[in-house]
Parts: C-alpha cells; structure tokens; sequence
C-alpha cells in the first residue's frame, strides 16, 4: 500500500510541475483593477430589492439576452437554441402565450426592428441578419475586410438606415483564457444597407458586447463611447468607468437615459488574477470545461441607469438572487424588462418603473 500510495503522490507531483512548466497559450497583460462601487454606501449602487419581486412575462425562451418591441407593443426575443419568440400583450397590459416567430438555427443575441418592418438580428453564429413579417430570414453580413465575422452580439439603426452591430471577440469563442489575457479582441462594426457593405469602425475593445447609439461596451467595468458625428467623429473614449460588475448590453430609454444589464458584479478572484500576470497565464492553461462552472454569474441580479452624459443614475437589485445573470434592461410603458443568459436565471421578468 505504501509503494502505490509514493506512486500515486509522485505522479500527482510530476503532473503539477509539468502543468506549470508548460507554457501559457496566452502572454497576460497586468492591470490592476480599481476598487469596485459599495453596495453598503449611500448612493446610487446603493443596495436595494427594485427586481426582487419581478413577474414572469414568459418562460418560454430559457436566455432571453436582448429584448426589443414592435410598433404594436409586442416583445420579441431570442433564445439560446436559435428560436425567436414573440410575446403579445392584452388589453389588460397582462403577457399572452409566446409564439415562435423564426428559428436561426444558430444564436440570435441582439435584435431591433427596421423601419421597413423587418426585424434585423445579430446573431452569434450567423452574423447580421434581416427576418421579414412572414419569418423569412436573409443574411446581410457574416463578414468583414474578407474575414468572419466572429460573434455578431449586439446592435443599433441609425436614422440613415446604417446598422452599428458589434463583434465580441475575433476570438471567435467566448473563453476564459481571453480574460486572463487581458487583451482587447472585440470590434465596433457597421453595415451600410445602401451599398450593402460591412466595415470596421473600431478595434481593440474587450468583450464588446451591448450598443445603443452612440454607445459601445466592454468587459473591464467601463463603458466606451464612439463619436459617428461633430468635431470628435471616429474617436472614441471611456464613457462610464469603475462599474459594480460585467456589463452586458445596453439599452436607451424615451429620456435619453442608457440601461445596462450587469451579468455578474465584481469577482474578486478575477480582479486578483488581472493584478498577476504569472497567474492568469496559469489559469489559461485550465482546460475551459474546468472553468464553467467557475465563470457562473454571482446570485445578485443587478442593472443600472446611466444619464446621457456617462453618469450612474441609480442601480436596481435582487440580493437575494431569484432574478441574477442579468443582460438586458429595456423600459418600456411604464415597465422595465429584464433579460439574461445561459447561467443566469430562466425567461424574460419585468418589474414597474415606479419603484
């Protein structure tokens, strides 16, 4: 017993050294990370309960991670598996029974109507994507300078028709060695529907996920504003910075006001590793299976009002966690809609404004 006991330990031991000799598939770039909002402190992430006692509008799509509305009212929506749903409401305000409106096939993520009527889709494996009344779906864009567009996420229209949508990371996965990288792969895009052409407008952001015009995001807590017009047109700059945890997409309210999804508040173990280049190269090499489970968002839903100018207006909780692994807050009639993702909680809740 002793001998297969000293076997098992040196073998053990030998796998942990070759596990840190070998090299990194990633050279890590140190940042050290601001100390993250309060929630105990007065203020405007002050905690509170505003999403704890949310309705479920439909739990029909499981990862509802935009939501948009047509001309009518109705809520439309993707889900992980490729379908779009469409959730009508009665005279009553009160959701009716969802119904499927089109299948992808793949992953439709960021969704807004054209004035055409057609709904226009970023979808993850697809690319940009135009689906008429009927359902009927055309691909407008899956690249971009001759290459794949890698993970169309998000998007906004212009009043010109032109389609800002952006791409999460040229990775072309969402991985956990990426974050402990620390390098920006995410891309702002536009497609101009007149010449029917796709370009970049801006490289090097990290994680770009939500947009609103003019509004673009990344993962390292702040938000980055792209100029499409005036002096500053083609320059961008942080818009909001030191966010209470990830941000995710980005919508715009009647008021001019930006609300923003948080899909996890601050992990302090990631904050550490950032600070460590030796770590985060070593973390890398854990195989991404390893690090699902470990990636899941905090039980803490939270989304967050920002004024027009990048200011935090007031944040809106679930402590208790019901409703977490937020990515969506859109307002609309006197509600806000909240949507999450895979690891968060399942199907698309609202609470009232008047909180």
């Amino acid at each position: 017993m002793r001998t297969i006991l000293l076997i098992v330990l040196t073998v053990i031991l030998l796998g942990i050294i070759i596990f840190v000799l070998v090299p990194s598939p990633v050279d890590p770039v140190k940042w050290n990370a601001p100390t993250g909002p309060s929630f105990k402190d007065p203020g405007p992430w002050q905690e509170n309960n505003k999403l704890s006692s949310a309705e479920l509008v439909s739990d029909a799509p499981k990862y509802p991670e935009f939501l948009t509305f047509d001309k009518d009212g109705t809520l439309y929506t993707g889900d992980s598996d490729g379908k779009i749903y469409k959730v009508p409401f009665g005279t009553d305000g009160k959701p009716q029974e969802a119904q499927v409106f089109a299948d992808t096939e793949g992953t439709p993520n960021g969704l807004i109507f054209h004035a055409n009527g057609n709904l226009i889709v970023a979808d993850i494996e697809k690319g940009l994507l135009s689906i008429d009344p009927s359902g009927k779906i055309e691909v407008l864009a899956d690249q971009v300078d001759g290459k794949p567009i890698y993970l169309a996420n998000e998007l906004d229209i212009a009043q010109d028709g032109s389609i800002y949508f952006s791409d999460t990371s040229t990775y072309g996965r969402v991985l956990f060695k990426e974050m402990a990288e620390g390098k920006p792969h995410g891309r702002l895009l536009k497609y101009d529907p007149a010449i029917k052409r796709t370009t970049v407008l801006l490289e090097g952001l990290y994680f770009a996920n939500g947009i609103a015009l003019s509004s673009d995001e990344d993962y390292r807590y702040q938000l980055t504003r792209y100029w499409l017009k005036g002096p500053k047109q083609g320059t961008s700059e942080i818009f909001t910075d030191n966010l209470a945890g990830f941000p995710d997409n980005i919508s715009r309210d009647e008021q001019g006001n930006f609300w923003v999804g948080i899909y996890t508040t601050r992990i302090s173990f990631v904050d550490q590793m950032h600070g460590n280049p030796w770590l985060a190269g070593l973390m890398a090499k854990v195989p991404q299976a390893l690090l699902n489970g470990a990636s899941a968002p905090v039980k803490h839903g939270l989304a967050v009002e920002i004024s027009p100018e990048g200011k935090v207006v007031e944040s809106w909780h679930d402590p208790e966690g019901s409703l977490y692994g937020v990515t969506t807050a859109v307002s609309h009639n006197g509600y806000l809609y909240i949507g999450t993702a895979p690891g968060g909680s399942q199907g698309v809740y609202r609470v009232p404004l008047t909180h």
